[in-house]
């Protein structure tokens, strides 16, 4: 199986963070809730999947029909470096992103990223936290630029989100996605220089 953006074999989310030298990041949300940013740990992962479903269910952000079990969604979610934002010192996932390679091969220096905030937590600076992070984190693991597929125009505050932290919309794909309550919708494909 490959182990690019769609698929890979089932990990722990832990592949090459050590060796990058990534360590937990503390900050705070707009509300001034104290977070951290940390690698994946086994407990994270019924949490993580149950947000991963959840989009899945709502149909308006992810490309997914189908619900994940634990070993789907360690081979998508979990095959290389990934992440959460818990409360300080609680074990409470607020958001969930991964690193890791868009491409295989020649073009395995191009990363992807995923990212779900849990519902309670939108519109708090998850995802601007879980951004900034990813960019940081990227470099780190050696990844030299980074492309996000499908972000769907539909989803304001994603496109919103990547073009503030300096993301090149550099694609548009016209009824790429099939969305709940939605339809047809343009998808989006965005870059980041992470050597710039």
């Amino acid at each position: 199986m490959s182990t690019t953006a769609y698929g890979g074999n089932p990990g722990d989310g832990q592949l090459g963070v050590v060796e990058a030298g990534i360590r937990t990041v503390h900050a705070r949300l707009r509300d001034g809730t104290a977070v951290e940013v940390d690698t994946f740990s086994s407990f994270d992962i019924a949490r993580g999947m149950e947000l991963m479903n959840l989009v899945i269910r709502e149909g308006k952000a992810w490309p997914f029909e189908e619900e994940l079990d634990e070993k789907g969604y360690r081979a998508y979610f979990l095959t290389h470096a990934a992440f959460v934002v818990r409360r300080n010192g609680e074990k409470e996932v607020l958001g969930t992103f991964y690193v890791k390679p868009n491409f295989p091969g020649r073009c395995s220096h191009v990363c992807n990223g995923g990212f779900i905030t849990a519902p309670e937590a939108r519109g708090n600076g998850v995802g601007r936290l879980m951004g900034t992070c990813f960019l940081d984190f990227a470099r780190k693991l050696g990844y030299r630029a980074a492309y996000f597929n499908l972000v769907f125009k539909s989803n304001e505050a994603s496109v919103r989100l990547w073009e503030s932290l300096g993301f090149s919309r550099v694609a548009e794909i016209p009824k790429c996605a099939r969305l709940l309550d939605i339809g047809d919708d343009t998808a989006y494909g965005y870059y980041y220089d992470l050597e710039s």
